[in-house]
């Protein structure tokens, strides 16, 4: 069974190049998406629903991926997943189950 899940994502953009890969730095998805390899295992790609550029903050960007394991607790999930991401000022706020393909 695949797993759809929305994060909400807070973080301070001063040392990365935006949102998306770039080659000249270290991106925001970058980051993440190497801290959820970390925590699950396997590579994980996540899908933003906005682009940042250059330096920029962010309170609330939400982000989804997918992944063939059920997250069974969402308070230890973030816990566990934050303490990754401290060190580059990035915390995901929220996480929540969608439906796979899903409007909502």
């Amino acid at each position: 069974m695949i797993y759809n899940y929305q994060i909400t994502i807070e973080y301070d953009g001063t040392k990365f190049v935006g949102w998306q890969y770039q080659k000249n730095g270290t991106s925001v998805k970058e980051s993440v998406e190497k801290k959820l390899k970390k925590f699950f295992k396997k590579k994980i790609k996540i899908i933003g629903a906005g682009r940042t550029d250059a330096g920029v903050h962010a309170t609330g960007q939400c982000a989804n991926f997918l992944i063939d394991k059920k997250i069974k607790n969402t308070k230890s999930f973030l816990n566990s997943i934050n303490f990754f991401l401290r060190k580059d000022l990035i915390s995901i706020i929220q996480i929540k189950k969608r439906n796979l393909y899903s409007s909502k």
